[in-house]
């Protein structure tokens, strides 16, 4: 379980987070809603470790995870713009997180392989990123992000870039691979349908609190 105590944090003489806490059990994803600056994004890099909070911690399975270094967390992050490796074709970004942990390049390739298949990729594997659509440079991004068996995923916007048709179409793939892995997952989102499409729970960040939506 991942859990949030008391974050706190402040951005340009305001307090951005004030007091939040939140869990998130393995195999649910909960979506947090707010306007822009609102500190949504901010919060996911203190999950990630990629910020500290001036207060309060972070947790993971009992275990206070808030001042480990990100690569040290085994979560996984995904943004809106895929950040995939324009030099590196299909298979090779999905077996980047394997090769960067010791697996040998052959093993982490033929993994990578597997996983693309899962994904309706198989036969795109020796493509560039850039040559594929965007539906399908997502689909790379989040089977990137599973491969590594992350304790949890982090997703920032992931679907903004993207057209009305193929985000619906990926909400409920996402959904439906996250809860297939039983992994916790958080989704930062400004889009209310989005987050009912893919989230058990949501809640909006109004203040610098956390407040339920549902």
């Amino acid at each position: 379980m991942l859990e949030l105590r008391d974050i706190r944090k402040q951005w340009d003489h305001r307090q951005l987070l004030d007091g939040v806490s939140l869990s998130v059990v393995a195999g649910e994803t909960v979506a947090l809603l707010g306007s822009s600056g609102s500190g949504k994004s901010t919060l996911l890099k203190i999950v990630a470790g990629l910020d500290q909070p001036e207060s309060g911690s972070v947790w993971f399975d009992g275990v206070d995870i808030t001042r480990l270094p990100p690569e040290r967390r085994g979560f996984a992050l995904m943004f809106q713009d895929f950040a995939l490796f324009p030099h590196l074709n299909v298979v090779d970004n999905v077996a980047f997180g394997l090769v960067e942990q010791g697996v040998r390049k052959a093993a982490a390739r033929e993994q990578a392989r597997a996983m693309l298949q899962r994904f309706g990729l198989g036969d795109r594997g020796t493509a560039r990123v850039w040559t594929l659509s965007g539906g399908e440079q997502q689909r790379v991004a989040l089977a990137r992000a599973l491969i590594t068996q992350p304790r949890a995923l982090l997703l920032d916007e992931p679907f903004s870039a993207l057209d009305a048709t193929l985000r619906e179409q990926l909400r409920s793939e996402f959904r439906e691979r996250i809860t297939e892995a039983g992994m916790t997952a958080i989704l930062v989102t400004h889009d209310e349908q989005e987050a009912r499409a893919m989230a058990q729970r949501a809640w909006g960040l109004q203040g610098g609190q956390l407040v339920a939506l549902w």
